[in-house]
């Protein structure tokens, strides 16, 4: 007899989530089951079952499609082993399934959370049997045990338009993180008008206005200590709205944050490059370059960046296949001049 003999709503839903629960952990694109193979997991009948998934087809519970995979379907079937029958859409695909894992394998985070979340990820993917984490992901050394509240901290003040105040860390000579010290030599606090958190050149950074200053700041999160948000909304002192670029526009934060591979204060301005041997250095690094070709493999490119994010990134690539020289302008020639010649006094004996 069946389990759900009376037909109740409980009985039909505990059916119908049953139902889900299998089809959520035991299938997904290219593996499906049976209804009978439902039914006898879950001790009712196969037409129970039917009627169940033609229902969830027309549902699509939590937005996800549960649907019947034909073998028709599995022609161009990339995995080793597929197989017919119902399932559930995954909440990602594969690639956004590896993207995510990796982004989360690349913060610097406590090593057991991170295997934790990249699991999760796999789980909601469908793919559990190919988790892609070999050996432990270690925590790192000087780990600041805050990070992962501060990150949750500070994305509820960004909602909000809550002010935030914290102490922000430098290192001492052990690596370990210490609060920078105010001139009276006490742990200085830290007031800031928080915008949004971006991940850029392995640092998470948060995109702020602190209270002295008339320009965007770029601080690491991982940095960030004795963190407390406003407890009322819309407390900044100014929106990033209020913020222009060099033309008086409003801001396009992504594409401004394109502008700087190294996160800098200051303008973007045009910078002319002569570039020999390649382009990865441009692209990688500046997407929205352009170039034009006046010789075997020399480019003449054009990059808005800041000044100091130039140098930095020019003086990286000094000793690589590729050459770049600045051409314009002058004022970054004489800094990288410049450069090169504290270089030269440092190294040459």
């Amino acid at each position: 007899m069946e389990k759900e003999k009376a037909g109740s709503g409980a009985a039909r839903s505990e059916v119908g989530l049953g139902i889900l629960e299998l089809l959520d952990e035991h299938t997904d694109r290219e593996h499906g089951v049976t209804a009978a193979w439902l039914a006898d997991r879950l001790g009712v009948t196969v037409k129970t079952v039917r009627g169940h998934l033609y229902a969830l087809r027309e549902m699509r519970p939590f937005g996800r499609r549960v649907d019947r995979i034909e073998r028709g379907d599995l022609k161009h079937a990339e995995s080793p082993d597929p197989r017919p029958g119902w399932y559930v859409e995954p909440v990602f695909d594969a690639a956004q399934m590896r993207l995510l894992a990796d982004g989360a394998a690349l913060s610097r985070s406590d090593g057991e959370y991170l295997q934790d979340l990249i699991a999760r990820i796999y789980a909601f993917a469908g793919r559990s049997r190919q988790l892609g984490v070999r050996g432990s992901l270690p925590t790192p050394r000087h780990y600041n045990r805050e990070f992962l509240s501060n990150i949750e901290r500070l994305n509820d003040a960004i909602a909000h338009e809550r002010r935030v105040r914290f102490r922000y860390c430098t290192y001492d000579v052990s690596g370990e993180l210490v609060p920078r010290l105010g001139p009276d030599g006490k742990p200085r606090e830290y007031t800031a008008d928080p915008y949004d958190l971006r991940y850029k050149n392995e640092k998470y950074y948060l995109i702020c206005h602190l209270g002295a200053y008339d320009k965007l700041s770029y601080l690491h999160v991982e940095r960030i200590r004795d963190l407390t948000v406003d407890g009322e909304d819309h407390t900044l002192e100014r929106t990033f709205d209020s913020f222009r670029d060099e033309h008086g526009d409003p801001i396009d934060l992504t594409a401004f944050l394109a502008e700087r591979p190294y996160p800098s204060p200051g303008p973007a301005i045009p910078v002319r490059l002569r570039v020999e041997g390649g382009l990865e250095p441009v692209f990688d690094w500046f997407p929205d370059a352009k170039a034009t070709r006046v010789g075997d493999d020399v480019y003449e490119v054009t990059v808005k960046a800041t000044p100091w994010a130039t140098i930095w990134w020019a003086l990286q690539y000094t000793t690589s296949e590729v050459r770049i020289t600045v051409l314009e302008p002058q004022s970054i020639r004489d800094e990288l001049r410049r450069a090169g010649y504290i270089l030269l006094d440092r190294y040459e004996r």
